[in-house]
């Protein structure tokens, strides 16, 4: 499915070396909504077809719409929206990871904080031009004090799922990791570290069979790799990867981008209601190659965002 997208993607560094300089972003939305479903499927051939990489994000609004868009990091970057539903307001949320059910039937869920509550969420459409039944199940309180989410679902090259894990940021400098029990819970606890009070939000770019590998931005607008080995005692890490510049971003989401550890990584202003994309290659602390592919206006204004992914496995780190 999505992963084909990837084929014609960055085998070396095809979007870093064509990159667009910072000052030069354009903007471009393209596209009357779509339904949400045709995900699996519709964002692959259009990628496909303008040569690029791409990721699909979620954007839910302040009002608890969910919507969304297909960035493509074209020149300009595009921006195709999604045909948006009624959610629920959210503060946070990791990945919606999807996948196929019987006859034309399609999943999408994710965890999602929403006030002082972890919930898993789940999305369904009978058919690529449905509306969506929405589902959920509260999985615990206490989260009140959590700003940021990501997780992580590593896979084998023989396609067996491995290990689930959550990651939490909380405004007392702590990281957070859980260990997800089944595509919605329940969520079990696997270690804490300290030492996280600087930093904004989180994104994971690389999921291994023994290390996870996440993208923090910093309230001084910094972004830093965290690599979480997965072992019960928690301890990252940290590799600045720039340590000004990405200020101006209220989270970013990471896609994979190539076979070579290049990812696609986009901030969101939801100040300016406005994506940036950048072109990763491997990371690898400030050796790290980050050029600007440009920006686009949103045409929905989400207040929080989350990557939608069928298949794709993270490998930036």
């Amino acid at each position: 499915m999505r992963i084909r997208r990837f084929a014609l993607a960055v085998a070396g560094l095809s979007l870093v070396t064509g990159a667009v300089a910072a000052n030069q972003a354009t903007a471009e939305v393209q596209g009357k909504p779509q339904p949400r479903a045709g995900v699996l499927g519709e964002s692959t051939a259009k990628a496909l077809a303008a040569g690029a990489c791409a990721v699909d994000v979620g954007a839910v609004t302040a009002t608890g719409q969910n919507g969304g868009y297909t960035i493509t990091a074209t020149k300009p970057v595009k921006a195709s929206p999604f045909k948006p539903y009624k959610l629920f307001g959210v503060r946070a949320s990791s990945t919606w990871f999807g996948w196929a059910g019987s006859g034309t039937t399609q999943y999408y869920s994710g965890l999602v904080l929403v006030s002082g509550s972890l919930y898993a969420t789940a999305e369904s459409y009978k058919t690529p031009t449905s509306a969506p039944v929405v589902s959920s199940k509260r999985l615990g309180s206490g989260w009140s004090s959590f700003t940021s989410l990501a997780s992580s679902r590593y896979a084998s090259s023989t396609g067996v799922v491995g290990p689930m894990f959550l990651y939490g940021l909380n405004t007392n400098g702590t990281l957070y990791r859980y260990h997800i029990r089944g595509t919605t819970g329940p969520v079990a606890a696997a270690g804490s570290a300290a030492g996280y009070k600087s930093f904004r939000s989180i994104t994971t770019i690389s999921e291994t069979a023994t290390y996870d590998t996440l993208l923090g931005v910093t309230k001084a607008g910094g972004i830093y790799t965290i690599r979480l080995p997965k072992t019960q005692v928690l301890k990252g890490t940290l590799k600045a990867v720039r340590t000004t510049g990405f200020g101006a971003y209220h989270q970013l989401v990471a896609e994979r981008c190539g076979n070579n550890g290049g990812t696609l990584l986009t901030g969101f202003n939801n100040t300016a209601n406005t994506a940036t994309v950048y072109a990763l290659s491997r990371a690898n602390g400030a050796q790290t190659i980050v050029n600007t592919i440009g920006s686009v206006a949103l045409p929905q204004d989400g207040t929080v965002h989350m990557r939608y992914t069928a298949n794709t496995q993270l490998i930036g780190e």
